[in-house]
């Protein structure tokens, strides 16, 4: 028997997740307190952009909208190391070594990249904001070089697109009140009056 798998919100977070646990066999319930045309939570006001651990252009171009842009050929996106990653993360650690939580987000990056793309994300070089001309070539900086196609709300109508074609159901003005307890585990939510019991519950 399938299980049972609540999803609190809509944004990035809570759009992985429910995909993630589709693609292992659960049922998955995605609750959003903000009606249909306000779902997708801060996704929808980011640009949308990833920044993850990439060797050079060949791991890039399989998760671009466009390949045959003819700015291509004449762009640096040079690479981002997990190394780089690494440091730059350290400068917001406060003195603290990485965390073995962001071990792996760095060491995953590119592999979760590769799964959004997977799900039909697609993902646009950011000319305008993350690269230079230079001698009639698009220069990148600071490893930030893809952002989901039309931004935070065009990452958010993917995910919710490849969410809803695996099976799951999103219910939209469905505030969770309350969590349902039994013997110090969670076993479901509370939306009003309603008690919705779940396998697992997410808070996204």
């Amino acid at each position: 028997m399938s299980k049972q798998v609540i999803v609190v919100g809509s944004g990035n977070a809570a759009m992985s997740a429910g995909i993630a646990a589709l693609e292992a066999g659960a049922q998955v319930l995605m609750l959003e307190k903000a009606d249909e045309a306000l779902a997708g939570g801060n996704t929808k006001y980011t640009a949308g952009a990833m920044r993850f651990a990439y060797d050079g252009a060949d791991d890039l171009m399989p998760l671009l909208k466009d390949p045959e842009d003819p700015r291509l050929a004449v762009t640096d996106f040079g690479g981002y190391t997990q190394a780089k990653f690494s440091e730059d993360l350290l400068m917001f650690n406060g003195g603290r070594p990485l965390s073995p939580e962001q071990e792996r987000l760095i060491g995953e990056s590119l592999s979760a990249m590769q799964w959004l793309g997977g799900h039909g994300v697609k993902f646009e070089p950011i000319y305008s904001r993350q690269s230079f001309e230079k001698d009639g070539r698009h220069v990148f900086w600071g490893g930030l070089t893809l952002a989901a196609e039309n931004e935070g709300v065009g990452l958010f109508e993917m995910e919710l697109g490849a969410f809803t074609r695996l099976g799951g159901i999103i219910r939209y003005n469905a505030a969770v009140t309350g969590l349902l307890t039994e013997d110090g585990s969670v076993t479901g939510v509370r939306v009003g009056d309603e008690e919705i019991a779940a396998d697992a519950v997410i808070l996204a």
